[in-house]
């Protein structure tokens, strides 16, 4: 029951903190932060949720300007959800509702397909929360004039943001921006006009906020599609406050 209870107070701390960094209520944000890293650590191994919260905590690293201490913090959530990637292979996937009777009489038949193209589908939502854990390391590793795998890391960040959710996605637009200004910072016109042709279509239509999805979306019961939907839902990235 213990343990139980931890995974809802996370679920709880975690937005909230998410919250509270958005609305720049930093000290209120890394204390949540901290409170939920320490529940998940008792989680199991692999868990996404010890991923997100790996992150978390040192998103506030980076808020402290402890770039040094942020690098290997962040290096470190990276593998954190590498574990978590081979977590989805094992997890129960739960039934989605669907309008149509006919789609739920295939999956009862066919379960295993179902349910391996769930777990696709779920991977790649987690590499886009990973995404977000590239952008940080990336953002530290340009304060370190690490410029090179800097890069390297918002580009790959970039990429599986927006393939989990999404051109319109805001975090998508927001690697987008750094991207522009790096290329800007390289007098790469070409480049930079690129990013920004492409921050220029998704402005007029941005998608629904990750934490307006969560709170509407989150399933009722605690089960792995929670956990999972947690941890990527609720991953931070750093705010351009704290690094511009």
């Amino acid at each position: 029951m213990a343990e139980v209870t931890a995974e809802w107070e996370w679920d709880a701390l975690s937005a909230a903190a998410l919250d509270a960094y958005r609305s720049a209520r930093r000290g209120e944000a890394v204390h949540l932060w901290r409170r939920a890293g320490s529940l998940a650590r008792g989680f199991p191994e692999g868990d996404p949720r010890r991923a997100a919260s790996h992150n978390n905590d040192a998103l506030a690293l980076l808020i402290d300007q402890d770039h040094d201490g942020a690098v290997p913090a962040l290096s470190s959530a990276l593998a954190s959800w590498e574990a978590a990637l081979e977590w989805t292979r094992g997890m129960t996937v739960s039934a989605v509702a669907r309008s149509s009777l006919f789609h739920q009489r295939m999956e009862q038949r066919h379960v295993a397909a179902y349910g391996d193209v769930r777990r696709a589908r779920h991977r790649e939502f987690l590499a886009g929360a990973a995404a977000l854990t590239r952008f940080n390391l990336a953002i530290a590793r340009l304060f370190l004039d690490d410029d090179e795998a800097a890069d390297a890391l918002l580009a790959t960040a970039l990429a599986e943001r927006e393939r989990a959710f999404g051109p319109n996605n805001a975090e998508v637009i927001e690697i987008a921006r750094v991207l522009s200004g790096r290329a800007d910072a390289a007098e790469d016109d070409a480049r930079m006009a690129l990013y920004d042709a492409r921050i220029k279509a998704a402005a007029g239509n941005r998608a629904r906020d990750v934490l307006d999805i969560w709170r509407r979306e989150q399933p009722l019961e605690m089960n792995d599609t929670r956990r999972l939907l947690g941890a990527g839902y609720l991953t931070a990235m750093v705010h351009e406050r704290d690094f511009l």
